[in-house]
């Protein structure tokens, strides 16, 4: 709102300036002073109410357009990036040495056929409220599938994207999701990899997922890296 009165002010301003302008090279010295008053209030009492409503529109558009981008790069389930939106977004790291981190639930559909899809989206929340509580802004987080999220560490190295990673699973060992007013267990493997350019990201993601697969085998609920 302060930007749409300011919007009112300054085209009400303009309006004043190119009024008086007018006047002056229209009409004739004396006659300006007398008209000066009423041209005046006249020219605010239109251009402010209709620069006003005008700026009230322009809000409305901004907030619709800001609203549709959020819509358009977010998973409306988690709040995640989506796949697309996760690669625009790492396109513009390059470059940068980062850390790519793959999160998987683990029997994540024997949980959603035991306590059913909402407590599946409660556990999808919950592990992006989890990874979102771990990390620094600028680092990435996507869902990229059904129950798998990316996290993406700009200037990090393999180690320390290792370290990341175990704290992350550690805290989902250790924070159960309320369901129906009891808590259950909800854990998940990690694959982690290093990504030294832009265009080393999709190979990067390839090791991670490899990564994943090895986590899993043996056992689950732990980090494996690349």
């Amino acid at each position: 709102m302060r930007d749409v009165r300011l919007f009112a002010a300054a085209i009400t301003v303009v309006a004043l300036a190119g009024n008086f302008a007018l006047q002056a090279l229209l009409y004739p010295a004396d006659l300006v002073d007398r008209l000066r008053f009423a041209s005046c209030v006249i020219t605010v009492a239109l251009a402010l109410p209709i620069s006003f409503f005008v700026g009230l529109r322009l809000r409305d558009i901004y907030q619709l357009t800001v609203s549709l981008e959020a819509a358009r790069d977010h998973d409306p389930l988690t709040g995640a990036l989506t796949r697309a939106a996760f690669h625009r977004h790492a396109a513009g790291l390059a470059g940068t040495p980062a850390t790519l981190i793959i999160c998987d639930i683990d029997h994540f559909k024997a949980f959603n056929d035991c306590y059913g899809h909402l407590a599946g989206d409660a556990a999808l929340r919950h592990v992006v409220e989890v990874m979102g509580a771990n990390c620094r802004k600028g680092d990435l987080i996507a869902r990229f599938g059904g129950e798998e999220f990316l996290m993406l560490l700009p200037g990090t190295t393999l180690e320390e994207g290792g370290r990341v990673a175990e704290r992350l699973c550690q805290s989902l060992r250790v924070t159960p999701v309320p369901v129906d007013g009891t808590d259950r267990p909800v854990t998940a493997s990690f694959g982690v990899a290093a990504v030294r350019t832009a265009r080393d990201l999709v190979t990067a993601i390839s090791r991670a997922d490899a990564a994943l697969y090895a986590a899993k085998d043996e056992g689950r609920n732990r980090v494996c890296q690349a």
